[in-house]
């Protein structure tokens, strides 16, 4: 038994450190975008409703580097009800996620200025390790011919969000359970539980200019801690283009464009700082919104604020 979960965890992190966590919640560089899979309080905050893909590829060369898409919709469906849907598949190495999930939540005011939204999430999931597509010094091993499967696996996540016009925060736990495969507790190794933390601001320059900085900070047991800051620009509210840095992770540039008052589509680079550099230089990142059903601005929040 001993054995073969260590043979599981060499499988899971020979890509990174940085790949476990994304294992556990996959990371973006452009976390405006992923506010959902950050946060299930995200859903209906915004001033419209929207559908989001998002597609990402880290260390691009490496075989078994991570990959992820998600597809997600978030909707505001009374004035204080959100409801929002998101699917993901990630890949890094010989595992394979694929998620499916369902958030609600209630936005509560608190003050002539400020909001509370509070949100419930509900995951279905799958998660395989195609162990045979692993080389190992051992011929015929017993434990390596057969791939891990656990199965449909149910779960929940929860979230709590503050907002005004200018600031917001959030905390969560996207996901409260751990996963099965058979009749192994693999809790040490793969899809660990975090819980994360997130502020954020729009910051207003000038009449055309304005800066809106974000801090992500993750914990997940046994890992070091993840933080991720973005400092993004928006121009005339329809040009965005900034930096960002992962802790032991990556640096990288990003750069989105609002087409119309209906579509907009974001690019991201990023560049190892680890020793991975060695073998890769490179991690991409493309995003494309559809936005529909436009509310009007209030002060709780304007049209360019999560995202």
């Amino acid at each position: 038994m001993k054995m073969f979960k260590y043979i599981l965890l060499v499988a899971i992190t020979s890509c990174s450190t940085t790949m476990i966590i994304g294992q556990a919640d996959p990371s973006f560089r452009q976390n405006q975008f992923n506010s959902l899979l950050l946060n299930p309080a995200q859903a209906g905050a915004n001033s419209y409703d929207d559908v989001s893909v998002l597609a990402s590829r880290s260390l691009v060369g490496f075989t078994g580097a991570p990959r992820t898409i998600t597809a997600s919709g978030n909707f505001r469906l009374f004035q204080n009800i959100g409801f929002a849907t998101t699917a993901l598949v990630d890949q890094i190495g010989p595992t394979k996620t694929t998620r499916g999930s369902v958030d609600f939540s209630y936005h509560l005011k608190l003050s002539n200025t400020w909001k509370m939204s509070i949100g419930l999430r509900g995951i279905a999931s799958s998660v395989n390790v195609d162990l045979p597509s692993l080389s190992t010094t051992q011929q015929n091993d017993p434990h390596m011919t057969a791939g891990l499967a656990s199965g449909t696996l149910f779960d929940a996540g929860w979230g709590a969000l503050f907002y005004s016009k200018k600031l917001y925060f959030g905390v969560a736990q996207p996901r409260v359970g751990v996963t099965r495969y058979n009749q192994y507790t693999v809790t040490d190794y793969v899809q660990n539980r975090s819980v994360l933390s997130y502020v954020g601001a729009d910051l207003v320059l000038n009449n055309r200019m304005n800066f809106r900085p974000s801090l992500v900070v993750r914990y997940l047991k046994s890992n070091p801690l993840y933080i991720d800051v973005n400092a993004m620009f928006t121009y005339n509210k329809t040009i965005d283009f900034g930096v960002m840095y992962q802790l032991n992770s990556n640096i990288g540039v990003m750069l989105g464009l609002e087409l119309s008052k209906k579509m907009y589509v974001g690019y991201s680079y990023s560049y190892p700082t680890t020793t991975l550099n060695r073998i890769s230089t490179q991690g991409h990142e493309l995003v494309l919104r559809l936005k529909f059903n436009q509310k009007s601005a209030s002060k709780f929040q304007g049209p360019r604020f999560f995202n």
